[in-house]
């Protein structure tokens, strides 16, 4: 499945925020958008699954309009993934995930043994076997997270689209999620997220794409900014990216 973005134009009334962008992502990818406020990165997320309506260009899923799409079938390609928040009704973490099945059956018809046998598979995927009985209100804040993963998985979408997946965690649980997300991008799911850690961009991305005034003014793979001042220019201030000494990729600011 490959979505294309291409000479993408959104503004808010007066307030130009996307100009002309184009963006293409792949099966097997992870891509972490990097920017400053404002930049656009969630906008642009809306936007691919058509919560918002672009106002010039194209977003489209192997050539098809995604705006032109039923929405069971859009759901089949892709999922928006919100921030973390609390659950509205004390379910269980299976009982959530099993909800993401609504897409494939009709208003009057019920789960079957073949959505709780999807379920099961789905838990272990993402070991959450530990906590799949527990209410979603007695889970840790990554959890929650991974949960609402499952919830995208179970509705069959491939493109994963995340709006800030780490904020509200703590540094162990944002690892967690985004090390859960790379084991589903090695099978062949594909990822767009956005964070404000450039960090955790850098370690968790096949390729990193950075926002500014609109536009995209590097997308790339996270070893190639090494030794750039792009990430300089856009957070306004002397940033050093290095390898470390165990092979990772870390910003130093100055």
């Amino acid at each position: 499945m490959i979505l294309e973005i291409k000479d993408l134009v959104f503004s808010y009334k007066d307030h130009s925020v996307l100009r002309g962008l184009n963006l293409r992502i792949s099966d097997g990818e992870m891509i972490s958008l990097l920017g400053k406020n404002g930049a656009g990165k969630t906008t642009l997320l809306r936007l691919i699954p058509s919560f918002l309506r672009c106002q010039k260009g194209s977003i489209t899923i192997d050539g098809v309009s995604v705006s032109d799409m039923k929405l069971k079938d859009r759901a089949k390609c892709m999922a928006y993934i919100p921030q973390i928040t609390k659950s509205a009704f004390p379910y269980s973490v299976r009982t959530s995930i099993l909800m993401g099945a609504s897409n494939r059956l009709s208003m009057f018809q019920s789960p079957g043994r073949q959505e709780e046998k999807k379920v099961d598979q789905i838990i272990e995927l993402l070991n959450l076997q530990k906590i799949a009985d527990r209410n979603m209100d007695n889970i840790s804040g990554g959890e929650r997270q991974l949960v609402l993963i499952a919830r995208a998985l179970m509705q069959d979408a491939r493109l994963l689209i995340l709006d800030e997946p780490t904020s509200f965690l703590d540094y162990s649980n944002q690892l967690m999620v985004l090390e859960r997300i790379g084991d589903l991008v090695k099978n062949g799911y594909s990822c767009i997220y956005s964070t404000h850690n450039p960090d955790l961009a850098l370690g968790h991305s096949s390729r990193v794409v950075v926002m500014a005034d609109g536009v995209i003014s590097y997308d790339g793979e996270p070893k190639s900014l090494i030794g750039t001042d792009i990430l300089s220019r856009v957070y306004g201030r002397n940033i050093e990216i290095v390898n470390t000494e165990k092979g990772g990729i870390v910003c130093i600011p100055e």
